[in-house]
């Protein structure tokens, strides 16, 4: 009995050592984490942070040590409009999702382990926990998760998690849009087969095209009814649809060949490298009607010519209309329409839509505007020019692009221009 005592005792000095221990190192971590905390700093940054569009003022202050910039990382995940979802595990670490990625983390650690590819992410800082808050070093947040990072002037840091399937690969090798398939002989908005294929020979490969629906519900190419006589058609057409074999049966100034968009996507399905740009003057609700077709037809002759066609789109309601429709691969947003232009709304929507090509006319061009687009990666391509220097001029400010008639596309000079200025140096001599 005296020995069994004697053993029980024993345990319990032996727990009693290893209680006292525990509290002693679990002491000592706890001043060393709480020194190590205080060199933490609360401080400000120069920069004017904006997290998906909007101004982002955490709810903790930035912190500072060794001068690295620190942030509370629940704050941002916040900001992006998501859920703050971490689970603290035993000594310190820390399991962290966002989206479809799991990060270890570990509290005083300087390595973050992105648990999805193992891949391991080494910080000029570490992470903490301060007051309920996850702090990590902003470097983090900019560099190594899934985010779009974009500096702008002023002092500005764009943040998002904005997803875009948009290709915009035409517009690199493609300054110039073909205004209506392309001036001929002088003539513009024809939307002919003979000014396609004259202009696509001098080098264009990116074509507006003008869409308008017949008495019978088939979409052709065509600017307006209203502008029908202009273009050589009846006068009793103007203003007024008139059935598809009608307008399939006329040409546009007596000679020139009239377009369909079923010959349209058969022009696209023969060239591969051709491009077209939907121009479609119609509300949101009218335009997914329109699009639906033009959807079923383009399918009917060659399913992947959709994704080299790019809708037009004057305001933002038209985006989901559009869209509804087909996963178009790029897509314009064309601002003639809008009589006073709201340059944040305008900037703000393209880019959270993933829009990277705005189109203005000249009586909008301000130039703090075009910057402003450019510092978000959006170009702008102006319509409708025909005039080298006019080209120029606005080029130098930033412009990308342009609608044209008759700049040739590989000279990028206007012929008839050239003709009518030697004609006039002549006439001098």
């Amino acid at each position: 009995m005296f020995l069994k005592m004697k053993a029980v005792n024993k345990i319990i000095v032996l727990f009693l050592i290893f209680i006292i221990m525990s509290g002693i190192y679990m002491g000592a971590i706890y001043y060393k984490d709480s020194k190590r905390i205080r060199e933490y700093k609360n401080t400000e940054i120069s920069e004017t942070v904006y997290i998906n569009n909007k101004k982002f003022v955490p709810s903790e202050p930035y912190k500072e040590r060794n001068e690295i910039i620190f942030v509370a990382l629940d704050d941002v995940i916040k900001a992006l409009g998501e859920k703050v979802d971490y689970e603290e595990k035993s000594f310190g670490k820390i399991i962290f999702n966002y989206q479809d990625k799991v990060y270890e983390m570990k509290k005083g650690s300087n390595i973050v382990i992105e648990k999805n590819s193992e891949k391991e992410i080494k910080m000029d800082g570490r992470v903490e926990m301060i007051n309920g808050h996850i702090y990590i070093p902003v470097e983090f947040v900019l560099e190594d998760m899934p985010l779009n990072v974009m500096k702008a002037s002023e002092n500005r840091l764009f943040i998002d998690s904005f997803k875009s399937n948009f290709d915009y690969s035409w517009t690199k090798d493609n300054k110039y849009i073909a205004h209506a398939m392309g001036g001929i002989d002088q003539k513009t908005y024809t939307n002919s087969l003979e000014a396609f294929e004259r202009n696509y020979k001098n080098g264009y490969r990116v074509f507006e095209a003008d869409i308008a629906m017949t008495l019978d519900n088939e979409p052709v190419l065509l600017h307006a009814w209203g502008g029908a006589e202009d273009l050589g058609l009846p006068k009793a057409w103007e203003g007024k649809a008139v059935r598809y074999s009608d307008f399939k049966g006329q040409k546009i100034h007596g000679m020139y060949t009239t377009l369909s968009f079923r010959n349209l996507c058969e022009e696209m399905k023969e060239n591969k490298d051709m491009y077209s740009v939907i121009d479609l003057k119609t509300d949101a609700k009218e335009s997914r009607e329109i699009y639906k077709k033009l959807v079923s037809i383009a399918k009917e002759v060659d399913a992947s010519v959709l994704d080299r066609m790019i809708p037009q789109i004057y305001d933002e309601n038209m985006y989901d209309a559009i869209m509804d429709t087909y996963e178009f691969k790029s897509m314009i947003y064309s601002l003639y329409k809008q009589e006073e232009l709201n340059a944040k709304d305008i900037i703000d929507f393209s880019y959270e839509h993933g829009i990277k090509v705005v189109v203005i006319e000249g009586n909008k061009f301000n130039k703090k505007f075009v910057e402003e687009l450019s510092e978000r990666d959006i170009m702008v391509y102006m319509n409708t020019y025909n005039s080298a220097e006019e080209i120029s001029y606005y080029t130098k400010y930033g412009v990308k692009g342009f609608f044209s008639d008759f700049i040739n596309p590989v000279t990028e000079k206007n012929p008839y221009m050239d003709e009518e200025e030697k004609s006039t140096d002549e006439t001098t001599e």
